[in-house]
């Protein structure tokens, strides 16, 4: 059983402080932003003469060709790995802002009196030291916004991830425990089969254990089988899986152990206590823009007795991971019909995660 782990659910290869500029809802709020500066600008400078529109309009020319080069030179920076470490990225993007004001002042020189922005003929040294020191300041808080929003979603990521592998960790132990009780019950008549079976759980708690944060559902499914098959040993033909997967695999990660509490439940609940056992429907359908798997199970009617209730912890806890790993896009639906009962996950293909 293969035990390669993903290290996290969410993350993005931008490994600086830094929004991916390469984005384009980023870029679009990077525009918002550079021509709300620019208004403000051109109000707190506008002496009259020209029209105030005008004034406004090639006041925003200039700051937004400054601001999207900018974010288009460090959008290229972040693709190529350039910026390896938080200094490198603030001395780079400081740079990169820099000269290219100091570039815009230069070629708004002929334009200076009509903008009363760029340098003119008599005071082009005040000029660039008044641009050059406005977008100094601004670059530096643009950073420093950046940077703490950076640390704020780190510190969320972290406490999300030690607070999914605890969640992980209240599970292992009640799969232990149905584990080694169905081991015990093999021991004296079918040693072979409870050799069997220890090396199946060995396997399995091998992955499980391995698995930092989040696994692949193939990796999920063989965890899944793994639990099944030491079930079948001691339920026997009580217990019939039917399972209905598509024809290609879909690439999709998941909380480690999110499907095998689910298809314990469906056991504990819907086959166990039925004396000819029952049917428990596995499908996966990825035929839309989400991933849904459904785990179904026989629903215990009046004439059997229902002395074992249904236990929440499992369903809650399982629903609270998905919402740590994808950021509440993952749903968890419960449905009863007469003689079935379903839980169904609906997953984004996409992590938010």
């Amino acid at each position: 059983m293969p035990d390669n782990t993903e290290k996290s659910i969410t993350g993005s290869e931008n490994k600086t402080y830094l929004p991916d500029f390469c984005d384009g809802d980023a870029f679009l709020r990077l525009l918002l932003v550079v021509e709300l500066f620019a208004i403000v600008f051109a109000l707190v400078s506008y002496s009259g003469g020209s029209s105030l529109f005008v004034h406004i309009a090639l006041i925003s020319v200039v700051m937004l060709w400054v601001g999207l080069s900018t974010a288009a030179i460090l959008c290229l920076a972040t693709r190529q790995r350039w910026l390896s470490s938080h200094l490198r990225t603030t001395i780079f993007a400081i740079a990169v802002t820099l000269s290219m004001t100091l570039l815009a002042s230069y070629l708004s020189l002929g334009f200076g009196d009509m903008l009363r922005f760029g340098p003119t003929a008599r005071d082009v040294g005040f000029t660039l030291m008044r641009n050059l020191s406005i977008a100094l300041i601004l670059i530096g808080l643009t950073l420093r916004h950046f940077y703490l929003h950076y640390e704020s979603e780190l510190h969320l990521q972290v406490q999300s991830q030690a607070r999914l592998q605890a969640l992980q960790a209240r599970i292992r132990p009640h799969f232990l425990f149905n584990s080694m009780n169905t081991i015990a019950s093999l021991t004296h008549d079918q040693p072979d089969l409870a050799e069997h079976a220890i090396e199946n759980l060995s396997d399995l708690f091998r992955a499980s254990l391995a698995a930092e944060a989040n696994i692949s559902l193939q990796q999920e499914l063989e965890l899944t089988r793994s639990y099944i098959d030491l079930e079948a040993l001691r339920l026997g033909d009580r217990l019939k899986v039917n399972w209905q997967l598509p024809a290609t695999e879909p690439s999709l990660s998941l909380p480690a152990l999110t499907l095998q509490p689910l298809v314990e439940n469906a056991i504990y609940h819907g086959i166990e206590p039925l004396s000819e056992g029952g049917v428990i429907d596995i499908v996966i359908d990825a035929s839309g823009a989400n991933i849904e798997i459904s785990i179904s199970n026989p629903l215990i009617t009046e004439q059997y007795p229902r002395d074992r209730k249904g236990n929440q912890m499992a369903i809650d806890n399982i629903r609270e991971r998905l919402a740590l790993a994808f950021g509440g896009g993952a749903t968890m639906d419960l449905s009863e019909t007469e003689a079935r009962y379903t839980v169904k996950l609906t997953i984004p293909t996409t992590e938010g995660v």
